[in-house]
């Protein structure tokens, strides 16, 4: 398994992976199509992608968005269902989360949904810590997370 930042290849499957899960758990929102569709201009503006890469198959991907106040935003982390369990998802989450710290961050957040078991495990193994929620983007946050930079 490799990991690599977003080559325009990769594209769909960064939609596709995400898709999969968003469909399985919840409804697809308009802020999810504007944030798949639009993730090259999101890396413009100075987010990173990255992808692990298994035998030129992309099993995960995670996305991290620059906020206010040298925050980051961890979204759109997903694995392919029949790799999960195999270290592709921590492996992604942590270049996200080495990219941040690199450009500065102090602090890195998360919105999600408790229902997504592997994901919380995930987060708490990493060292996130629940918070309360002041970022609704999406109906189906019922969670905040964050991880402070020492």
């Amino acid at each position: 398994m490799e990991i690599v930042s977003y080559q325009k290849q990769y594209k769909n499957d960064f939609i596709d992976l995400n898709l999969a899960w968003l469909n399985k758990y919840f409804k697809i929102e308009k802020n999810d199509l504007d944030m798949l569709n639009g993730v090259e201009s999101l890396i413009e503006q100075g987010a990173a992608v990255y992808f692990a890469v298994d035998q030129e198959k992309v099993i995960a991907t995670c996305m991290i968005i620059p906020k206010e106040n040298c925050t980051w935003e961890i979204c759109k982390l997903a694995t392919d269902e029949k790799y999960q369990g195999n270290g592709a998802g921590s492996a992604v989450l942590k270049a996200c989360m080495n990219h941040a710290v690199e450009h500065g961050a102090k602090k890195l957040m998360i919105v999600s949904n408790r229902i997504l078991t592997a994901a919380m495990h995930l987060y708490s193994k990493m060292g996130f810590y629940e918070v309360p929620i002041d970022n609704m983007e999406y109906e189906r946050v019922n969670i905040q997370l964050e991880l402070k930079i020492k």
